[in-house]
């Protein structure tokens, strides 16, 4: 039977449909995955808008107009810049080209867990290190170097614990580290820390050759949904990840969505000061309940229950009936400890009003 002329692009009522409650999250208030509470920029909103016009088309192959954009937001050489799909993928990356079999690789005991994957894929043998308090002291990572550790990775500011390297501490890391470490500073949070001592470390790309810096616009940027990643490493590094990126990993409207959001630097105030205020407020609502609460400068806060894993247990429980959704840490060995986003104030209240409830009991 002969085939009509456009019969293969036709649509039929048999064809699957999404599920009417598709963008339906979890909870009501979902305060779990460290995401941003408000929408993106209206200036990267527009911007996908009109990058959805052109879906057609491939997008840019190495995000070249992104990275124009963050060169010049940062003041750092474009050309070594990668954009990525999330930070996680440049993360995987950089196991993959830099890891071999029975290589050693330093991380936080409590550091993105990302890492710990990672590292067992590329076949490398995985060094955490303690925290003084849930803060990294970086002898630690000194003392557990040997001649097989060919990486560290860093999260700084940390997840799940919120704190923070001093850059003093870090520049002093680098320089006794042996030349043939990578020192990979996943920086996915750097946007909310405003410590004068804190820096994310890009100015020591430009002063060694085997360090790598990570960033995402997920978290202060609310891109999660997009994935926009991207890392500054020098030209040798960049150049042999790029290997790995495969064709065009950066889809078009994340690019350009992206390229909006990282210059509206009133937005990224709006957010950051909304994150610092809710974290100030919340921490002194839980203290004030008994429970302890880990200093954050992030856009989330790590929090601990006085009588151990079952007060933990049941509370988590008793948020899950409120239709609030928060990060048990159990994979991280944290079993009296969960992970808070930071919401909407409304989101904030109603979370603070079920712990009020439960410790009540």
């Amino acid at each position: 039977m002969p085939v009509k002329e456009n019969d293969h692009i036709t649509s039929s009522p048999s064809q699957p449909q999404p599920p009417a409650d598709f963008k339906k999250p979890v909870y009501k208030v979902n305060l779990a995955l460290n995401e941003s509470p408000f929408p993106p920029s209206p200036k990267a909103r527009a911007a996908y808008d009109e990058a959805g016009k052109v879906l057609n088309r491939y997008p840019e192959y190495t995000s070249h107009s992104l990275r124009l954009v963050l060169g010049e937001k940062y003041g750092i050489d474009n050309t070594r810049i990668m954009c990525t799909a999330g930070s996680e993928q440049i993360l995987a990356f950089i196991a993959r080209a830099y890891i071999a079999p029975g290589d050693e690789v330093i991380y936080p005991k409590y550091g993105f867990m990302v890492y710990k994957f990672n590292i067992a894929m590329a076949g490398g043998i995985g060094v955490p290190v303690e925290h003084d308090d849930f803060k990294i002291n970086v002898e630690y990572i000194l003392d557990a170097v040997s001649d097989k550790t060919r990486l560290v990775f860093l999260d700084n500011p940390g997840n799940p614990t919120g704190t923070y390297v001093p850059y003093d501490d870090i520049k002093r890391l680098r320089a006794k580290l042996r030349d043939d470490i990578l020192l990979v500073l996943d920086a996915a949070y750097a946007e909310f820390c405003t410590h004068d001592d804190y820096d994310a470390g890009l100015s020591l790309v430009d002063e060694y050759d085997n360090v790598v810096v990570t960033r995402t616009l997920s978290k202060l940027y609310g891109l999660s949904g997009l994935r926009v990643g991207w890392t500054y490493g020098p030209a040798e590094i960049i150049n042999t990840l790029l290997h790995l990126k495969g064709g065009f990993n950066v889809n078009y409207p994340a690019q350009a969505a992206g390229a909006a959001a990282v210059m509206d630097d009133d937005y990224a105030s709006m957010v950051r000061s909304h994150c610092q205020k809710s974290i100030e407020w919340m921490s002194t609502e839980l203290r004030a309940l008994g429970i302890k609460v880990t200093p954050s400068v992030c856009n989330f806060m790590l929090i601990h229950f006085p009588d151990g894993r079952d007060q933990m247990k049941a509370c988590d429980a008793h948020l899950k009936e409120n239709d609030i959704g928060v990060g048990p840490l159990g994979a991280y060995g944290l079993d009296s400890s969960l992970r808070i986003t930071i919401g909407t104030d409304d989101e904030n209240k109603a979370f603070i009003g079920a712990m009020k409830a439960y410790m009540g009991k």
